[in-house]
């Protein structure tokens, strides 16, 4: 069977590139996180550090997507997180979620013609 283990070093491969797209997403995560936890963007805002012209109104933190903001008067916003952090993670999380189904499928469909 000359497709068998074509098949199988094809799931290997899916499987491996599956966990370095995870591995990436998680440590972009963490990342993000440390930098959230660690920023001082909101005393930064406060007092008037990175926008001279409103005043600071407030700050928008979320952990999913991860998110912090400073939020003035006029409705300007600064974005304490790199902009890279999100898209690395939700593409790193989409792309280990692809190479896991399309292992489980190639496993289920070569299970179904031997």
């Amino acid at each position: 069977m000359p497709g068998m283990g074509e098949s199988r070093a094809a799931r290997l491969a899916l499987r491996g590139f599956g966990w370095v797209f995870f591995g990436i997403s998680v440590a972009t995560y963490l990342l993000g996180v440390v930098d959230l936890l660690i920023s001082e963007a909101d005393e930064a805002c406060s007092q008037q550090l990175v926008y001279d012209g409103a005043a600071f109104r407030e700050m928008r933190t979320s952990l999913l997507p991860l998110e912090n903001t400073c939020v003035f008067e006029d409705g300007t916003t600064y974005d304490a997180l790199p902009s890279w952090i999100n898209p690395v993670f939700f593409a790193g999380m989409a792309g280990a979620v692809v190479c896991a189904g399309t292992a489980i499928w190639r496993t289920r469909s070569a299970g179904c013609r031997s």
